[in-house]
This record gives structure tokens, C-alpha cells and sequence, in this order.
């Protein structure tokens, strides 16, 4: 066997082989979100212009990637859809528009635009997967519409498909990757994920999100089932939570069940709707809390050695989403961004919140003692 067959990894030269001093991050855009209108809803095509204009404006713009997606194919989306549920969606893009739950709106444009979110997903996993020196560490795909909450069979959330857990499937289908971890910090529980995965040891889920809200699922208690008992950790945060409870969630929970873990690619399911200002939830996390759950998640993937890849879900406040986007980059590649948020305060400590904690960690911790 030679040198180059005994290398394991998708290519010839190991992640492992390369020190970079400065990590490569990204963005993956989406032409054309318009086409998936909505109208006078949460979920509209002004979120997220004004992220992509704030960071074309900057100096930042050119240290970089930008990638632009491909569409998912319906044999992508089947690993985690149903086939009938995926034509029920192309169907509503032709004789839309219609609601396919009650919050969930679809029509022409929709089919096409949600393929080429999933899709910018999957252009990511490709990215950041391949063995080359200029390879990107992470991607964060600024994408709309939102996916975590579209479980197997139907639209939910505002979601059409999850980009996330094609994503995983995808990476497992067309790389040496067998484990995938997903963190969910979007304000709302990423059910369609848990229900997609929770019986599956291959992909680890984990959400931290306000509890009680919709969609109402994700109680601590809920861990995985069969073969996947284990798998699905939830981290209910109680209404006013921020920078302080999010980020000790982070170490005291998330780091060590991926360290244990031991996930060969990362990927996150960023809704910046527990942002102080989202008109969406009661949580007060700042700029600056989600630049430092961004490094986090990429000090992690660098000390593995693994690519990282961010999806964009929730956030619907138009007027402060660009900062914290802005801020969730400066986290993955390590450069500084403006951190000064109007909307952040020095607020109390979460009612509840160390008593929570403490039953998080026992009901992960019966699965993974380094969680206790």
C-alpha cells in the first residue's frame, strides 16, 4: 500500500496536514428570495437583504468565501422527506398560493427557492468537506426559508424542507462521515429535526431554546428512542435568558456531549431569534453572545479538525439581524466586528435557570456521564 493509500480522509493530504494561522469562513447567498412570497408575514423575503448588504459594505467583504448554492435534487431531500410530502410541496408551487399548515405558506416560487436553500446546505457540506489548503473552516447559508421545524411528512414553522437534516444525510451518503452533530440555538425547538433523528445513533441533535413556546416539544426529558436513545439532548432555557445562560448551556452541556461525541462534521441550526430585540421570543441574548456561541461552535470544529457548517432559520427583527450576523462571522473567522447593541442590557439572571441546568445535565448525563 502506498503512502497516498494509507491516508485516510476524503483526499490525499489529511485536515491535519495544514496550520493556518487565520480561520477561513464564509457566507453560501441565495439569489432571488423574493420568489418565495409570503406577503405581510413574519417569514419574508426583507430579513435578510440587509445582512448581505451590511457585509458587501464592509471591509470584511473580502476575507470571504462566497459560494453560490445549487438546488437540492428530490433524491437529496427523500433521505429525510417523504417522497409524497415532497410532491405535495412542488404541487403547491404550481397551483398556489396556499397554506400547508397554519403559519406555513407556499406558491410559485416556493418549490424552486426552498431546493436551492436546501441546496445551498449541501453545497456547504462539499465546501468545507474537501481536502485542500484553501479549503473554508465553516460556512454560514444565509438562506430563507427557515427549515428545523419541517419534520418527514409535512410543512411546519414557517419550514418547506430541513436543510439541516438533509444535510447530515447527504454528508453521510457522500463522504467517509458516519457521525454528524447538529446544535439548534434557534429560539424555537427544531422539532422536525428531533422527530427526523430520534432514532438515529448517526446524528446527534441538540437545541437550546426558550421553553415554554412553540412549538412546544423538546422538554428535557425527550432523548431519543431504540437505537437512538442518547442521541437527542434538549436544553429548555426559561424566558430571559441571555449571553450568560446561553453560553454556561454551552459549556457546561453542549461542549462536552460533542466532545464525547466526537462528531466527524458540525453543523448549526442558527436562529438569531433569541436576539434581545426578536419580536418573536422573551429572550436577551446580545451581538456579542452570538459572536461568542459562533466561536465556540468553530473553536470546536477547528480542534477537531472538521468542517462547520451554519444555516441560517429564524430571526425576524430586520433592523438588527445584519449586526448579529455580521457578529456570528466575526465568531467563525475570527475577526472583529462592531459588538455594540442597543437592545442588550445588563439583565438579572433567568428566573430558574440554575436549577434548570442542573436537571438538564441529569437527564443527558444518564445517557453520557461527562455531561453530570
Amino acid at each position: 500500500m502506498s503512502a497516498i493509500e494509507q491516508v485516510e480522509g476524503i483526499g490525499s493530504v489529511p485536515h491535519g496536514y495544514y496550520r493556518r494561522e487565520q480561520a477561513l469562513t464564509g457566507v453560501v447567498l441565495l439569489p432571488g428570495q423574493e420568489r418565495h412570497d409570503t406577503g405581510e408575514h413574519p417569514e419574508n423575503a426583507r430579513r435578510l437583504p440587509g445582512v448581505v448588504q451590511r457585509l458587501r459594505a464592509s471591509a470584511d467583504w473580502e476575507r470571504l468565501f462566497v459560494m453560490h448554492p445549487r438546488h437540492a435534487r428530490v433524491e437529496e431531500l427523500v433521505r429525510s422527506h417523504d417522497t409524497r410530502y415532497v410532491e405535495s410541496v412542488r404541487r403547491a408551487d404550481r397551483d398556489g398560493p396556499v397554506w400547508l399548515d397554519t403559519d406555513t405558506k407556499a406558491g410559485p416560487g416556493s418549490f424552486d427557492l426552498a431546493t436551492l436553500a436546501t441546496g445551498a446546505a449541501l453545497t456547504a457540506v462539499d465546501a468545507v468537506a474537501m481536502e485542500a489548503y484553501w479549503r473554508p473552516d465553516s460556512l454560514f447559508c444565509l438562506t430563507r426559508p427557515p427549515g428545523h421545524h419541517a419534520p418527514a411528512d409535512r410543512a411546519m414553522g414557517f419550514c418547506l424542507f430541513n436543510h439541516v437534516s438533509v444535510a447530515a444525510r447527504y454528508a453521510q451518503a457522500t463522504y467517509p462521515i458516519e457521525r454528524v452533530a447538529i446544535v439548534d440555538w434557534d429560539v424555537h425547538h427544531g422539532n422536525g429535526t428531533q422527530e427526523i433523528h430520534y432514532d438515529d445513533p448517526s446524528v446527534l441533535f441538540c437545541s437550546l431554546h426558550q421553553w415554554p413556546l412553540y412549538p412546544g416539544t423538546g422538554w428535557l426529558e425527550e432523548t431519543g428512542e431504540g437505537a437512538g436513545a442518547g442521541f437527542n439532548a434538549n436544553v429548555p432555557m426559561p424566558p430571559g435568558s441571555g449571553d450568560r445562560e446561553y453560553l454556561e448551556a454551552l459549556d457546561a452541556v453542549v461542549l462536552p456531549l460533542l466532545d464525547a461525541y466526537d462528531p466527524q462534521l458540525l453543523i448549526v441550526s442558527a436562529g438569531q431569534d433569541c436576539h434581545a430585540a426578536d419580536p418573536l421570543s422573551n429572550q436577551l441574548v446580545s451581538a456579542a453572545g452570538f459572536r461568542a456561541m459562533a466561536e465556540r461552535m468553530a473553536a470546536f470544529a477547528s480542534g477537531r479538525k472538521i468542517g462547520l457548517v451554519v444555516v441560517h432559520e429564524g430571526g425576524y427583527n430586520v433592523s438588527t439581524l445584519p449586526q448579529v450576523d455580521h457578529a456570528i462571522l466575526g465568531g467563525l473567522g475570527s475577526f472583529a466586528t462592531d459588538l455594540e447593541d442597543p437592545f442588550a442590557a445588563d439583565a438579572p439572571p433567568a428566573e430558574g435557570w440554575p436549577e434548570r441546568l442542573a436537571e438538564v445535565r441529569r437527564a443527558i448525563g444518564r445517557h453520557w456521564p461527562e455531561v453530570r
